[in-house]
């Protein structure tokens, strides 16, 4: 799972993640991007849930599909969302069924000249849910009082971590790593490295620990 924090306006989409991908059990496993951005098409896209799912739809639109912008897009993206899904989860252990997926979709409309926004969920088979102009978090926090962006992210993403921690494990979304920002305007892309959390060093260690060598 993952920290998602987002503001669209008319002109303008910031997109803030963090890059922690965790284990099942909640163990550290890597360090990964969880937006990307689509210049010929004018969009970012960024996710939450199952890892690997955004990756590989990235890779769906980019070599596989011929559309022109983020409508057009979203047009094809249920049916294409579907199936994907259902090859993406086939062998994939989930004893509970608890493994989902949310996709966003942001974008300039050549129609409008506008910034869209859509989400699309797996427990809502995909289904296109337009989105209206502002702010979205995910998971919950508390958004401070005439809030300033980026500047007010990594307050956001502390709550956010303080309030996972205080929940069973089992239950718990994991952030961490860095705070990717993600911008988009008329003018074009910007992504940067906004902050490190201070346990980003010891969650390093754990990952490469994985791969040592027993003996």
């Amino acid at each position: 799972m993952s920290s998602l924090i987002f503001h669209i306006e008319e002109h303008e989409a910031l997109v803030a993640t963090d890059t922690l991908a965790t284990s099942p059990d909640g163990r550290p496993f890597k360090f990964t991007t969880k937006a990307f951005i689509i210049p010929h098409l004018g969009m970012i896209i960024a996710g939450t849930g199952a890892g690997g799912f955004l990756g590989k739809w990235f890779v769906h639109i980019n070599d596989r599909m011929i559309v022109r912008d983020i409508d057009n897009l979203d047009y094809h993206a249920p049916r294409n969302f579907a199936s994907n899904w259902k090859e993406f989860t086939q062998g994939l252990s989930d004893p509970n069924g608890d493994l989902t997926a949310t996709v966003y979709h942001f974008g300039f409309s050549k129609q409008t000249g506008l910034i869209h926004s859509v989400a699309y969920r797996s427990t809502n088979n995909f289904r296109s849910e337009p989105r209206e102009y502002g702010l979205g978090v995910k998971p919950e926090c508390t958004v401070p009082e005439a809030y300033r962006l980026p500047q007010d992210i990594r307050t956001m993403m502390d709550e956010q971590r303080a309030i996972q921690r205080s929940r069973p494990e089992a239950e718990r979304i994991y952030i961490g790593g860095e705070i990717h920002i993600h911008r988009l305007t008329k003018e074009g892309f910007r992504a940067y490295t906004l902050d490190r959390f201070g346990d980003y060093d010891r969650d390093e260690k754990a990952i490469y620990e994985n791969y040592r060598p027993t003996t």
